[in-house]
């Protein structure tokens, strides 16, 4: 690498990011002049994923206009949480699309108690349903 000088890179062995899951990733260093890596450190998924994940400090949102789910981190910057989430179908999620998807047939056939279940689910809706009615009255007090 001599007059030139190393360049940082991070990426899925296989570079490709539309199967799921990732096997691996590779870590090094490659010349500035050339694409192929001169440094590289093979890094498995699980690793690489749970040190990610566990620093991102995720956390769901819910907007009220919408019913879409905000996808939110602190501890990563805005930029590559847009990106995460660009690449994800949570962009697409809603309040009701996740009961639409929780009420299929197919998913309650697969649960121990789908009757039960439904009562919870039923027993959950009713009480945010009732904190939105107070949180709408005292707005209206306002």
């Amino acid at each position: 690498m001599t007059g030139t000088h190393a360049v940082p890179f991070f990426e899925r062995e296989d570079d490709d990011t539309r199967s799921l899951p990732a096997v691996s990733y590779v870590a090094g260093l490659r010349s500035s002049e050339v694409d192929a890596s001169t440094v590289g450190v093979t890094l498995p998924a699980e690793l690489v994923e749970r040190a990610v994940l566990a620093g991102a400090r995720l956390s769901v949102w819910l907007s009220a206009r919408s019913g879409r789910l905000i996808l939110d981190g602190e501890g990563i910057d805005h930029s590559t949480l847009d990106v995460a989430l660009a690449a994800s179908p949570i962009r697409e999620q809603t309040l009701l699309t996740l009961i639409q998807a929780c009420l299929d047939p197919d998913h309650l056939s697969m649960e121990e108690d789908p009757i039960g279940d439904l009562a919870c689910l039923r027993e959950q809706l009713v009480e945010a349903l009732a904190n939105v009615d107070r949180a709408l009255t005292e707005l209206r007090l306002i």
